[in-house]
């Protein structure tokens, strides 16, 4: 029974997301289901962990029976909706492709092997979070320490800095050294624990292997989307899921890393979309999952400034981008010659960025100045096996993308694309080379955990590059209308 409930808390607000995003496509374009079922999935769960701040807020003990029945009423509403907006055709077979073929081909084959192939590395992962206990370092000591607690108490107790935990006399006051952090995986964590009955740490852990599967379905049914064949979508996808370093992450579950690699990648593929068809749907998705980032780890509300300008990029041409890029070139001059500024914001704390010092509240204060290596960089990305051959094809696509997006006649969303993976870089590049987690990068640790949350819209965007680039033959065609 106990595994019933573990299934019914993983699988309903799953289904409920699914549903409520099948409803908003009312044709049945190729790749459909997987991307609902991968977006319904992550949609689907992050919303169990608002009804979990909702009950709490509300001075309920925290419970699975609550959210479950909300969970329940979502999914009943949603496939209603559903059924009704794309009768009468069938919702489940109905694919948008051409009649049934009868005659095997070798990339049919292919697909088949590729696809047990995922399914049986899938498998082998489940095995390890199903045998493995509680492992991970970050795990122990920041995000299934409040899970664990939460669950006990049946409530969610705050965790505070040490100095008014030592102060407080109230036993309901935990700490941690990273008592900021957000609240959303800490929740997931904890919500298949409530349908448990008790702390149960495989429970806490499978939200890891959901994370990963609703990864690769929402990236191949994007791909199928975008319009390359069912074997391209695949391979791809398979290059996604093979990756070693986003495996050890779903065997050694209790990283948020895994968790925002795919909010984001999902938000960044389908910003993608928007900005090729300018289809609101994608928009919407792109949207509340950016807005999710924030949640999910600290760095996420840098990586969702990252948007902005791919979004000016997307929507802007000829003279204004010129005119805005000249405006901003301008401001960042002024702010250097200024000495940076500063100010403070209620509740929060100061923000303080000058040529020398970032201080943000909660992520922390940066002294600024060169002292990056390239040798941690090259190791770990075109030497190492932890990204297998990615960086490679990185560069190569670079290449290509450099080439498309200066010709005459390139469209706005390969500059949008372009301007967004730049942005990452040089995100990247000011973390690593300018700041003091240039430690992080030397001791091989951090520079693959964080690169690992851009990697998913990274290889959408090679996937985009050869699909788009002259040396493939064709454009990609158009996706779904504007909704």
């Amino acid at each position: 029974m106990e595994e019933w409930r573990i299934g019914l808390a993983l699988g309903l607000p799953w289904l409920a997301g699914a549903l409520w995003l099948r409803a908003l496509w009312r044709d049945a374009p190729a790749g459909i289901w997987p991307l609902v079922l991968g977006y319904g999935g992550v949609l689907g769960l992050l919303a169990a962990t608002v009804l979990l701040r909702v009950q709490a807020a509300v001075g309920l003990p925290l419970s699975f029976a609550g959210p479950i029945l909300m969970m329940a009423l979502l999914a009943l509403s949603g496939g209603g909706l559903a059924w009704r907006r794309i009768a009468p055709s069938n919702p489940f077979f109905v694919h948008g492709g051409g009649g049934l073929k009868t005659r095997v081909r070798w990339s049919q084959v292919l697909f088949v092997l590729l696809l047990f192939w995922l399914g049986w590395r899938l498998a082998s992962l489940a095995q390890e979070i199903w045998w493995r206990p509680l492992y991970p370092w970050d795990a122990w000591t920041t995000w299934m320490v409040r899970p664990r607690a939460w669950s006990e108490w049946h409530r969610l107790v705050p965790f505070v800095d040490p100095q008014r935990w030592l102060a407080d006399t109230d036993e309901l006051v935990y700490t941690i050294d990273a008592w900021t952090y957000p609240y959303t995986v800490p929740l997931l964590a904890l919500w298949p624990t409530l349908a448990s009955g008790a702390w149960n740490e495989t429970a806490a852990n499978l939200p890891w292997l959901g994370a990963a599967l609703a990864l690769g379905l929402g990236f191949y049914g994007q791909a199928r989307l975008w319009g390359v064949s069912p074997l391209t979508a695949l391979i791809f996808t398979w290059l996604l899921l093979s990756l070693p370093l986003l495996d050890s992450h779903v065997a050694l579950a209790g990283y948020a890393d895994l968790w925002l690699a795919t909010v984001f990648g999902l938000a960044a593929i389908a910003f993608f979309h928007w900005a090729r068809d300018g289809d609101r749907r994608q928009g919407a998705l792109a949207l509340l999952l950016a807005l999710a980032c924030p949640s999910i780890k600290l760095e996420g509300t840098v990586w969702l400034l990252l948007f902005l300008p791919a979004l000016l990029a997307a929507r802007l041409r000829g003279r204004w981008l010129l005119a805005l890029t000249g405006l901003g070139l301008a401001l960042g001059l002024g702010w250097w010659l200024a000495g940076g500024l500063g100010f403070t914001i209620p509740g929060l704390g100061v923000f303080r960025l000058t040529p020398a010092l970032i201080q943000v509240p909660y992520l922390g204060r940066f002294a600024l100045g060169y002292r990056g290596g390239w040798d941690p960089v090259v190791m770990n990305f075109l030497l190492l096996a932890n990204w297998h051959l990615l960086g490679y094809l990185m560069l190569l696509a670079a290449g290509v993308a450099t080439v498309s997006v200066f010709r005459r006649g390139a469209a706005r969303w390969q500059r949008a694309e372009l301007v967004f993976v730049v942005t990452s870089l040089l995100a990247l590049f000011l973390l690593f080379f300018l700041t003091d987690a240039q430690r992080w990068a030397e001791q091989y640790t951090s520079i693959n955990r964080v690169f690992l949350e851009f990697v998913p819209a990274f290889l959408f965007w090679v996937l985009t590059v050869f699909q788009s680039s002259p040396f493939h033959g064709s454009s990609p065609s158009g996706g779904s209308g504007g909704g």
